[in-house]
């Protein structure tokens, strides 16, 4: 297979003291630390601290990740590599997931959830399409994501299934590929092996506590980067 396991994670940290009973929603006030990886595919963890019962406050974690820009390699039906890494242009992809938060994945002892979502794989049916515009019986043999504004939202949820929910907190970030990471080449490094992804270089760029100012969410999108 051409394409290979790379693990890229991109590692934020922010801490938000509580505010008593102004926080009504009950992941207001917590430590997230929100990775992106590339494990041949994306996900996106979150990691929630001074989380209380979840069977009486169910909440969920959303991840969206706003790819401004990627590379693919394409490959012909008998699967030769035909195209170096092809740079997306001004084509941009949305990857969405979200996940109930349970009780079950609560450390008690430490009041801490960790929530991973995979993110579904619309970089590679974009680099397909991409492929097809340059010959119609070529397809994506690899991708390779390189600047995406990633927003973290929390809610909490008024009933089991989330149908009625509050939003809690958001935050973007920007995250880009470190420098030595491009396509058509694009091994991990020795260190990159299974449990210890690589991170992308990512920087908090905005946030907002929702519940405690409805009117700060959604946060503005970013300008596209200057790539």
């Amino acid at each position: 297979m051409y394409k290979r396991v790379l693990m890229i994670g991109v590692l934020a940290v922010g801490l938000f003291a509580m505010r008593g009973s102004e926080a009504k929603a009950h992941l207001a006030g917590t430590q997230f630390v929100p990775t992106y990886r590339h494990i041949s595919s994306y996900d996106c963890t979150g990691t929630f601290g001074q989380v209380p019962n979840l069977d009486q406050h169910p909440a969920l974690f959303e991840c969206v990740a706003l790819v401004r820009a990627f590379q693919v390699v394409c490959q012909n039906p008998q699967g030769k590599i035909v195209t170096p890494g092809i740079p997306s242009g001004p084509r941009t992809v949305v990857q969405s997931a979200s996940a109930m938060i349970t009780e079950d994945e609560l450390e008690k002892e430490r009041g801490r959830v960790t929530e991973t979502v995979p993110l579904p794989d619309t970089v590679l049916t974009a680099g397909d399409a991409m492929c097809r515009e340059r010959n119609k019986k070529w397809t994506a043999a690899d991708e390779l994501v390189l600047v995406a504004d990633v927003t973290l939202k929390t809610w909490d949820c008024e009933d089991v299934g989330c149908a009625n929910a509050e939003q809690a907190y958001e935050a973007l970030l920007r995250c880009t590929v470190p420098p030595q990471f491009s396509l058509p080449d694009n091994p991990p490094p020795p260190l990159g092996a299974p449990g210890n992804p690589t991170n992308y270089d990512c920087t908090l760029r905005a946030e907002a506590h929702c519940d405690q100012d409805p009117q700060s969410c959604p946060l503005p999108a970013l300008p596209p980067p200057i790539l």
